[in-house]
Formats: structure tokens, C-alpha cells, sequence
């Protein structure tokens, strides 16, 4: 029966809840409590278990209804009542009763002479847990593992019978007939079956691979039809983060007992340990400034990364945010105003034209920021540093830095670029703590975990 659990979450995953480790090994527990005996309560055990909100809850009812609902070879048995009681029953819409007894012992054709509907069904679940159907994912698998689950349960020997029961004086009228009309009944209902599975596991697979493609591609061929499903996937890594990182600002190391605390305590006591007291740790969320170049080659790294850092908001306790193709702009009060999403497409509308001049945005910098840098501020800046071949002004890197607590640049080209044509990002380099390519999603969480690891001093 664990196996049949480990199939339904799967169900409930495919459906866009997400259950971790801990939840199915708790819910299993729970219905081992539970028992099966009662569908409506074992139906409320996996909602109460599985689904962590009142939407969540509505997709682990339709999942539990679809997925405990079996109605294969439920028309055998009704169609064979119905023959056997009425004459003039229609013989194309049933199992045929032929006329000559089978005296084979092929289990499959057995079972769909004697309108077995139970073992059917048993022994079609079977051979689909054995082909894996579970893993069905698009409808062009259907044909395929169709066949595999009617060869598992016996067609090459169902064939076989056939073809041996065809060679008497009147086929048409004995035991290859009926089997052959069995054959095709069986095929309907594998057919039917593996679209139901299709249906449950296969729901969300076009929309997970193309989840999948767009965290590795570059975000600079991100079409704008993909934007959603982008900000989607940028707002459900951001929370892993936030959830990872977010700390109180004390919090207890129990490991550690704070001795000459707890002896002072427990004077009164006689020495005896009635109350011990542990050492404790505090915890400051990190200052975040971050500087992202909107020029048109690097506007949608951009866009990404602001929305990301954005989402962090519960583990910084400040993010200053700026941007700038020449002159530094300080974007705070725009996201103060508007939501994200919108203050992000209201910056990129209003500032983010003409060509990339660093030098100036760095003398910006020394003249608006640079007494608020100390050694508790991160410095996050993004851009492909090429600078149209204007002053570097490498030295305001160089008190940056020592400066800042750290100073990390997310570079959008490869390395081997960072000294081809205009860029400078080979004389600023120095001066960073951190310095790497950064072009997709996958690698802006990567580097996003590596700062707020450093930063909360999570090892």
C-alpha cells in the first residue's frame, strides 16, 4: 500500500502542491492511523496532511477523486448481464459468449472470457506499475505504454490463442472469434486507463520543462511571453532563499551552556542546577546595495536581478537600490511607491536608454554613497563593464573596497570576455570580493545563496 501512497503524492505534485520528505513520511503515519476503511475521512487525513492553504486543500480533494476512482471493466460484467437476460442485446457492445468452450489455460484470455473484472483490473495496475506509467508525461507516450501494459499482461499468449483457435472448421463461429472481439475490448480499456493516468500525473509536465528550459537560458533571450512564467520562478526561488536564511535576530545556540550565568542563577539553590542558561548569538541582517546597469545589453539581467533581491526583503534589513548607464540613480523611492513588478517597468521605461559609462557612475558613487559604506554593507553590482572606452576610475573600485564588507559583480559575459574590446571589467576585478558570470536564473540563485550565506554566516 506504500507504493499506492507514493504514487498518489506524486498525483498531488503533478497538481502544483508541493509536498517535501517530511510531509509524505507524516502523512503516511496519519493514514496508517487513519485506516482506509472510511473514504471521507481518510479524504480529509490527506487534505489536512498535504495541503498547507484552503486552495492547496481544493487540489488534494479533486486529486484524492481522481486518483481513488477506478472504473476500468466496470462495463464488462454490466454488458454481460444484460446479453445473458435479454436476447436481442446488441452482441458488438459486449464480450461475445462463444459458442465452443475455451479449454486453453491462457490466464489473460481466461479472465476476459469469464468477464473477470476485478482481476483485470488488478493485473492492468500491475503491469502499469511495472512499465512505470506514473511517468507518463505527454500524449504522444500514450500508444506506447498502451502496448507495454497489454504485453505485460499477456497479449503475445492472447494472440497466440487466437491465431491456434482460427485454425478450426469455423472460426467465426467459436472461440477466436470471441477472443479476438475480447482483445479489442482490452484495448479500449488500457487505452481509456493510461489517458486517466495521462491526465493526472502529465497535468502541469509541458509548463515544468518549460520551467526547467528558462532557468538555464540566458536571460538576455528570454522572450517577453515567457516574462510571467520568469517573474513565477524568480518569486518561488526568492522565497527558498528567504525561508533558508531568514533568522531571528537572537537566537538560542543550545549547544552552548553559559556556565558562569547559570551558577550565578542557581546561587540560591546550593549549587544544585535547577535552571541552566545557554549562551546565546546575534544575528544582523546584512545591508544590501545594489547597482544594476539598464543600458540595453544588460536591461534584462536587470530586471531579474531587482525583482529577486526584492523578494529578499525579510532577510536584509535595508536594500539600497540604484541604477545607471551614466549618472548613478537612486531608485529607493520607486519601489516604495509601486509594487515590484511595476516600479522595475517604470525604471527601465524612464531610465534606461543610452550607453554604459561607468566612470562617471563610480564618481557618483564616491560622491552620494560612499560615507554610508561601512563594514556591515554588501555592494552588489551587475554589468558587463564596458565603458565605450571612457575613464575606468578604477581607484573608487579600490576604496570601495576596502570599504565595503564585500563588493560581489555579477557579470553577464563568459570570463574569457571580461578583456575583449571596451571592457574594463579586467581593472575592476581586483577590487571585488566576488566576480563572476552571471546570465541566467540558475546562476543568480547560486549567486544569491553565496551572499546571504556569507552574510548571515550560514555554513
Amino acid at each position: 500500500m506504500q507504493q499506492t501512497l507514493e504514487d498518489f503524492y506524486k498525483v498531488v505534485r503533478a497538481a502544483g502542491v508541493n509536498i517535501s520528505p517530511s510531509d509524505s513520511i507524516e502523512t503516511s503515519r496519519t493514514v496508517t492511523l487513519v485506516g482506509y476503511r472510511d473514504r471521507s475521512i481518510l479524504k480529509s487525513a490527506f487534505e489536512v496532511s498535504l495541503a498547507k492553504s484552503l486552495p492547496e486543500q481544493d487540489i488534494v480533494a479533486e486529486c484524492f477523486d481522481r486518483f481513488f476512482y477506478f472504473n476500468a471493466f466496470d462495463t464488462i460484467e454490466q454488458l454481460g448481464h444484460e446479453q445473458k437476460n435479454s436476447p436481442s442485446a446488441n452482441a458488438d457492445e459486449a464480450v461475445p459468449v462463444p459458442k465452443d468452450e475455451y479449454k486453453g489455460d491462457q490466464p489473460l484470455a481466461k479472465m476476459l472470457l469469464d468477464r473477470d473484472a476485478a482481476s483485470l483490473s488488478t493485473e492492468m495496475k500491475k503491469a502499469a506499475r511495472e512499465v512505470g506509467l506514473t511517468d507518463i508525461w505527454f500524449f504522444t507516450q500514450k500508444s506506447l505504454y498502451s502496448q507495454q501494459i497489454m504485453q505485460k499482461m499477456g497479449l503475445r499468449d492472447l494472440q497466440n490463442e487466437i491465431a491456434e483457435a482460427g485454425k478450426g472448421e469455423c472460426p467465426g463461429d467459436g472461440v477466436g472469434d470471441a477472443l479476438r472481439e475480447a482483445k479489442d475490448y482490452l484495448a479500449e480499456q488500457v487505452k481509456d486507463f493510461v489517458e486517466q493516468q495521462l491526465s493526472m500525473y502529465g497535468k502541469n509536465a509541458a509548463r515544468n520543462l518549460r520551467e526547467e528550459h528558462l532557468q538555464s537560458a540566458k536571460l538576455s533571450n528570454v522572450e517577453q511571453r515567457d516574462f510571467h512564467i520568469m517573474h513565477h520562478l524568480v518569486l518561488k526561488m526568492a522565497k527558498r532563499l528567504s525561508t533558508q536564511y531568514s533568522k531571528k535576530k537572537k537566537r538560542e545556540n543550545r549547544g552552548q551552556l553559559d556556565f558562569r550565568k547559570t551558577l550565578r542563577h542557581n546561587a540560591a539553590y546550593d549549587g544544585v542546577l535547577f535552571e541552566t542558561y545557554w549562551k546565546t548569538k546575534f544575528i544582523d541582517k546584512p545591508r544590501l546595495m545594489v547597482m544594476c546597469d539598464i543600458s540595453g545589453s544588460v536591461q534584462a539581467y536587470a530586471r531579474f536581478l531587482l525583482l529577486f533581491v526584492y523578494s529578499l526583503n525579510d532577510v536584509m534589513t535595508r536594500i539600497d537600490s540604484y541604477v545607471f548607464t551614466g549618472n548613478l540613480i537612486d531608485v529607493n523611492d520607486v519601489f516604495d511607491d509601486l509594487p515590484v513588478e511595476q516600479a522595475i517597468d517604470y525604471i527601465m521605461d524612464k531610465h534606461g536608454l543610452g550607453g554604459s559609462d561607468y566612470g562617471t557612475t563610480l564618481l557618483d558613487l564616491e560622491d552620494q554613497c560612499m560615507d554610508d559604506i561601512d563594514n556591515k554593507t554588501t555592494v552588489l553590482i551587475l554589468g558587463d563593464a564596458r565603458n565605450n572606452f571612457l575613464a575606468p576610475r578604477s581607484e573608487v573600485m579600490q576604496l570601495l573596497h576596502q570599504r565595503a564588507k564585500r563588493v560581489i559583480w555579477l557579470n553577464p559575459e563568459p570570463e574569457n570576455f571580461w578583456k575583449t574590446g571596451d571592457s574594463v571589467m579586467y581593472k575592476y576585478r581586483p577590487y571585488c570580493h566576488l566576480a563572476n558570470t552571471c546570465n541566467t536564473l540558475e546562476h543568480l540563485e547560486r549567486m544569491l545563496d553565496s551572499l546571504l550565506k556569507s552574510a548571515t554566516g550560514t555554513v
